[in-house]
Parts: structure tokens; sequence; C-alpha cells
């Protein structure tokens, strides 16, 4: 299995980065491998949508749930802080073998510390730790790319439609303060 892995700070609140998260207009305001995403159903929780975008090379296309769900413990520098809040998205359809991803919140001083996790099952066997290598660097920049994507739609108040929720720092554009991890778990 694939995993790619980058945390920043977002200097806005917790709910504006949630709403960043949730809404499909924040995946395109940066270089990122989500071309669209169509929402197939909202709930209180999260939604269902369908994801087009691009593997590496290859286009594809997924349909997803993203589930809002009280967080625990996240990689975060500092001290620890409060329980924040997760969005996990498990993939209902699709061409891999599996593919989950969660997006990690927590609440700073400054902010909110924002994690983005994605794993990746390609299932084609012996062909599989090839594939991992080849596609790494390009999972690694496209999850670097997507956290800054929703930095910059968090902190200029875009990140969602609830008019009530505004951001309480100015955008912060650039690839400052990403930590990123990508690699390989059994």
């Amino acid at each position: 299995m694939m995993v790619a892995e980058a945390g920043l700070l977002v200097r806005a609140p917790i709910e504006a980065v949630r709403e960043a998260v949730l809404e499909p207009s924040s995946y395109t305001q940066g270089d990122t491998k989500v071309g669209t995403i169509e929402v197939l159903e909202r709930t209180d929780a999260g939604m269902v949508a369908r994801i087009h975008g691009r593997l590496g090379p290859f286009r594809s296309s997924i349909i997803a749930r993203y589930r809002w769900v009280p967080g625990a413990d996240v990689r975060a520098p500092g001290p620890p802080a409060e329980p924040g809040e997760d969005v996990h998205l498990e993939m209902l359809e699709g061409r891999l073998r599996g593919f989950r991803a969660v997006f990690e919140m927590r609440p700073r001083a400054e902010g909110t510390w924002l994690v983005h996790r994605e794993e990746y099952d390609f299932g084609y066997g012996p062909l599989g730790p090839v594939l991992d290598r080849v596609l790494r660097p390009w999972a690694r920049a496209t999850v670097e790319a997507e956290v800054r994507a929703l930095r910059r739609a968090a902190e200029s108040g875009a990140g969602g439609p609830d008019p009530r929720i505004r951001p309480t720092g100015a955008g912060a554009a650039g690839a400052a303060n990403i930590s990123p991890r990508v690699g390989k778990e059994a």
C-alpha cells in the first residue's frame, strides 16, 4: 500500500477548514489531481461524490463517501491540543482495489493544524511495488497541493457555503510549513 501525507497550519478556525474540505470548489484552487467533484448526496455528516481527476498520467474517476467524525490525536508539531475533527474519505467505486483518505483538523492558537493522508491499494500483485515507487513522488506532490488549496480556501473564506463561518487570518500562499510524508505500509 502506498501512503502520502502532508500537514500545515491554516490560519482559520476549524469550522472554516472543515467547510473547505467538504466544498468541492476548494480543490480547484491549486494544481491538484482533482479535476471536478460532483456531489451526489449531502448529509449532516458529509457527502457522497464522484471525483474526476487523474492518477499519475491516467484519467480516473471514483465515487467516495466523505464522512465528518470527531477526531482523536493528530500528528502535529507542538504540545498536544484538544480533540478536533476529521473527515474520512472512503472509495465506494473505482479502478483501484482500495483508496482511503483522511483530513485531520486540530485547533491551535494560530488557527487549525490540517493533516491530509491518502492510502492507495493498486491491487496489481507483483507489479504493485513497482507502481508504488513510480507514483510515490506524484502522490506526495498532489497531497501537498491539496493541503495548500484547502488552506487558501479556508483562509479566504471561500471554503464553504455557510456565510456565518469567518476565517481569522489572511491568506498565505506557497509551500511554507508543509510537512510531507510518503511511504509504504504493509
